[in-house]
């Protein structure tokens, strides 16, 4: 098939797919003094992205994922493997991948108690509400900012227009509200024909609210898998 564009806030490129980033992420000085004086004792932490992995073990205070919390979660296997990384043992990994599995996850377990769920300028609180109507003490600091690129690279935006993509990968419907408003784009209705995937079940049911046809969503949510399933279809 054509080419496939991998869309992300940030992040490397990806075998198999052209890369368009979005987004640059900054951090949040004082939400990171908030994070570091939260007492981890007792407490669980979730953990639901790979930013998140980099934002708090690179953070001014130290590695602020290198506490005793009674319990780490995160939102899948590529968030736990950067959580190993940096030195983190015994992270939780749910499936599904994503807010539903650590909800899901978490109800399993009947845990309860205080909860810190460091995140970004763009996360759902959703799952912050559900949480709390379940008793949680909830802390969810802003750790970072995702900040729109003022202008993205004009060859790949000419080229998409022209048609010469045939998938479009969506690593963050973030980075998928920056591309549509580059192209001058509200919807799926604007743009040439081609398929849409993501990389989770989240994902895909926002973006179908959104009037996209559904999408493509690999049993794992890499983004190796979701190219590879984008070139197959």
């Amino acid at each position: 098939m054509r080419r496939v564009l991998l869309l992300r806030p940030t992040g490397d490129p990806v075998a198999g797919a052209d890369l368009l980033v979005t987004h640059r992420v900054v951090p949040v000085p004082a939400a990171l003094a908030e994070t570091a004086a939260y007492d981890p004792r007792g407490a669980i932490l979730v953990v639901s992205s790979l930013n998140a992995v980099e934002i708090l073990r690179d953070a001014p205070e130290g590695n602020l994922l290198a506490r005793p919390f009674r319990l780490i979660v995160s939102a899948g296997a590529g968030t736990s493997r950067a959580l190993g990384d940096a030195g983190v043992a015994d992270v939780v990994t749910p499936e599904p991948p994503g807010a539903a599995g650590i909800l899901a996850e978490l109800a399993r377990r009947g845990e309860s108690g205080r909860l810190l769920w460091p995140r970004g300028s763009d996360a759902d609180v959703a799952p912050l509400t559900a949480l709390a109507a379940r008793g949680f003490e909830v802390t969810a600091p802003v750790v970072y900012l995702k900040e729109p690129l003022a202008a993205l690279d004009a060859g790949t935006l000419l080229a998409f227009r022209a048609g010469e993509y045939g998938g479009l990968a969506i690593g963050s419907l973030a980075a998928l509200d920056v591309f549509l408003a580059a192209l001058g784009a509200k919807g799926p209705e604007a743009l040439p024909p081609v398929r849409f995937g993501v990389l989770g079940p989240e994902s895909a049911r926002l973006l179908v609210a959104r009037g996209f046809p559904e999408p493509f969503v690999p049993a794992k949510p890499r983004l190796t898998d979701l190219i590879a399933l984008l070139k197959e279809a």
